[in-house]
């Protein structure tokens, strides 16, 4: 298993309707065309047409959207690792 994944975080996608997920942190950004979520296991980000955040639960964090999904995608943030500035003055 990758460092920084979390066995708990689920995902449910129905392809063209819906997308539902649990491990959800926060919401970065969001319009009728992508979602961009930070979860517990990384960066997701949604695309597709007419997305509607359906239902958002901040105890579990669990998200359900609706709309034409078409893709959904993933970015592991990798902890420990500095930018330049941290490293040159950190």
């Amino acid at each position: 298993m990758e460092a920084g994944i979390n066995n708990k975080d689920s995902i449910m996608l129905v392809i063209g309707k819906s997308f539902s997920m649990s491990g959800v942190n926060d919401i970065r950004g969001f319009d009728d065309g992508y979602i961009l979520l930070d979860t517990t296991s990384g960066r997701i980000t949604v695309e597709g047409s007419d997305l509607k955040i359906e239902s958002l639960s901040k105890d579990g964090g669990n998200i359900l959207v609706k709309g034409g999904v078409t893709g959904v995608f993933s970015s592991v943030i990798k902890e420990g690792r500095k930018g330049i500035i941290k490293r040159l003055f950190g």
